[in-house]
Parts: structure tokens; C-alpha cells; sequence
């Protein structure tokens, strides 16, 4: 079984989704891939508020539709890396990079099942 809970999945991707909003501004990123990361985020957030897991604003989307479609934006994250707002800059370069690692080994490791079970939910 796969570690990484539907609701621990969610609550990565708040995370991810909040990093693009406030990292690449703390870290002094160019204008474009500032915009590029707001703009992406910003499409991000109801992707993951509405699939339905435990820490949805609403459960619309499928949990498993969800997982066939994030190697598809971990795709395109990749594919950024070779973009000029990302690769003129060591830090925008490493940042891409990391983000998509980070979001790769989140989809490779999560239970799209649901049946990940944690210490506190098993029973005697």
C-alpha cells in the first residue's frame, strides 16, 4: 500500500498550491515566472478544493479522476524547466525543478484506492 492518504495528498497540494503563491516572491523569481506561478495556482486551487477528499470545499471531481490528471500537470512542470523564465536563473531553475520532483514523488506515493490506513485509524 501506498503512504500518502487521499487527505494528506490534499492537504500537499494546499501546500503546493500555496508555495506557487508565495515562493517564487520571497525568493526575488523574475516578473514572468512570478506570473507564470500566480497564474498556475490560481487554476490549481479549485482543481484540488473540488475533487472529493476529506479536505475538499466541495467534492466534485472524482479522487481517482484527480490522479489521471496530475502526471499531466507534473508534465507540464517539467516541460517549464525549459522555458526562459525558468531556466535564465539558477533559482527559478531549481525551484521548477524541486516543485516537480516534489509533486512527482506526491503522485507516485499516494493510495488513489483510498485505503492507505494510518496508526490512529486501525483498529485492534
Amino acid at each position: 500500500m501506498k503512504p500518502i492518504s487521499p487527505k494528506s495528498h490534499a492537504l500537499i497540494d494546499y501546500m503546493l498550491v500555496g508555495s506557487l503563491l508565495t515562493l517564487p516572491s520571497l525568493l526575488r523569481m523574475n516578473k514572468n515566472a512570478r506570473k507564470i506561478y500566480a497564474a498556475e495556482a490560481l487554476l490549481l486551487l479549485p482543481y484540488v478544493a473540488f475533487t472529493r477528499q476529506p479536505a475538499a470545499v466541495k467534492g466534485l471531481i472524482p479522487f481517482k479522476t484527480h490522479g489521471k490528471i496530475d502526471p499531466f500537470n507534473i508534465a507540464q512542470f517539467a516541460l517549464q524547466t525549459f522555458f526562459k523564465p525558468f531556466r535564465k536563473t539558477k533559482t527559478e531553475l531549481v525551484f521548477n525543478v524541486a516543485f516537480t520532483a516534489l509533486a512527482g514523488l506526491t503522485v507516485l506515493l499516494t493510495d488513489w484506492d483510498g485505503r492507505t490506513t494510518t496508526l490512529s485509524s486501525s483498529k485492534p
